[in-house]
């Protein structure tokens, strides 16, 4: 039994899919003891996650694309607005609703992708976040948008309460969603990043022209970033609009993206549990602790101070603090161990030598030269 835990069950759980997996599962036990929380825990813990997702995408353009863009709210709205217009006004079901929103991420995401094409660095930071606003405005010129910031779901006219394969569901139940979306979306941005097209990326952000003559296209590899950043937003737009049942875009501007990225800077650009730790530090710890305690206006100034911290001396984000530790750990047991096998090397060739010596001055007994034979 013990070996085939070793052999077989112990590898399986090490890979990276099925620790995803538990995060997964986590969020569905904290989904099915939503009731014995208090409302502030679990919205935190709800609202976090689907940040959490918005990170990733994000993380996967500048950590690995070295894209600094600011237009991660416009994906966001486009996940909350649409959803809220297809399955209200246009009478979609929800599955189709959250299908056509990502269709238009899609479609936005190629635009920010050709833009990148010509501009880069802080230009791009600040074209993306003037095409942001754009987005947003248009979002809230529709007639169908003042509908939509609060309670859009559940007020007349055309009321229509969030319905799946016919189940009513209540605002907890987007972390549900936000458990399936976040699985998938960790094992996709790992086996990215593994793959020839996180390979790709990299060599595009440490040199354009060195990557070209490789081969490698650039308008390929920066579209597919900007795709799947762009559909990871909008999905985090999606879960919002699940848990708030509005669709209001006013608070996902410029200070939402640069809490997304300060999100992705202080865990770590190049880890997915970075990213998730960088998430709880700027959003779980606001929502859960700063605010309850009366203290929300010092956030922007913590993630500042931890901003500035991070890049000084840990360029690698917080999670190399605890990849640093890891290292020094193990280096100290395998140096134990090798301390270790090096007495019981050195007992083993002079262990004749040494019982000849006490038996010869006989300051052993026989018991004790037994027992150290």
């Amino acid at each position: 039994m013990n070996r085939f835990i070793e052999d077989r069950v112990k590898p399986i759980l090490k890979k990276p899919q099925m620790q995803f997996v538990f995060v997964g599962i986590v969020l569905l036990v904290v989904r099915a003891l939503s009731s014995s929380m208090s409302v502030t825990n679990f919205s935190a813990i709800v609202q976090t996650s689907y940040y959490f997702l918005a990170g990733l995408g994000f993380a996967l353009l500048l950590g690995y694309g070295g894209l600094a863009s600011l237009g991660t709210g416009a994906f966001v709205g486009i996940g909350s607005f649409a959803l809220h217009y297809f399955y209200k006004y246009m009478n979609q079901q929800l599955l189709v609703a959250i299908v056509l929103a990502i269709i238009i991420s899609i479609i936005v995401s190629l635009l920010f992708g050709f833009v990148s094409l010509r501009i880069s660095g802080m230009y791009l930071a600040i074209v993306t976040m003037g095409l942001s606003q754009i987005v947003v405005e248009v979002i809230k010129n529709f007639s169908e948008y003042a509908s939509g910031t609060t309670a859009g779901f559940l007020i007349n006219p055309n009321r229509r309460p969030l319905e799946l394969f016919g189940y009513v569901l209540k605002a907890e139940d987007a972390l549900i969603f936000s458990a399936v979306f976040i699985v998938l979306g960790m094992i996709i941005i790992h086996n990215l990043i593994h793959s020839a097209t996180g390979r790709a990326l990299l060599s595009i952000k440490n040199s354009e022209t060195a990557a070209q003559t490789m081969g490698i296209g650039l308008i390929k590899y920066r579209l597919t970033a900007f795709i799947i950043s762009g559909v990871f937003g909008t999905l985090a737009g999606v879960l919002s609009i699940l848990f708030t049942r509005g669709a209001n875009v006013s608070q996902i501007g410029l200070a939402f993206a640069l809490n997304i990225l300060a999100a992705v800077v202080i865990g770590g650009t190049k880890s997915i549990w970075g990213i998730m730790l960088g998430s709880f530090v700027i959003f779980g710890l606001d929502l859960a602790v700063l605010q309850k305690l009366n203290l929300g206006s010092y956030s922007p100034v913590i993630n500042g101070v931890l901003i500035i911290v991070v890049v000084m001396f840990y360029p690698g984000g917080l999670i190399q603090i605890f990849t640093d530790l890891k290292i020094k750990i193990k280096l100290a047991i395998e140096k134990k161990k090798k301390a270790n096998e090096e007495k019981r090397v050195w007992w083993q060739s002079n262990k004749k030598d040494i019982i000849k010596i006490l038996i010869k001055e006989e300051k052993s007994s026989y018991k004790e030269i037994t027992w150290l034979a």
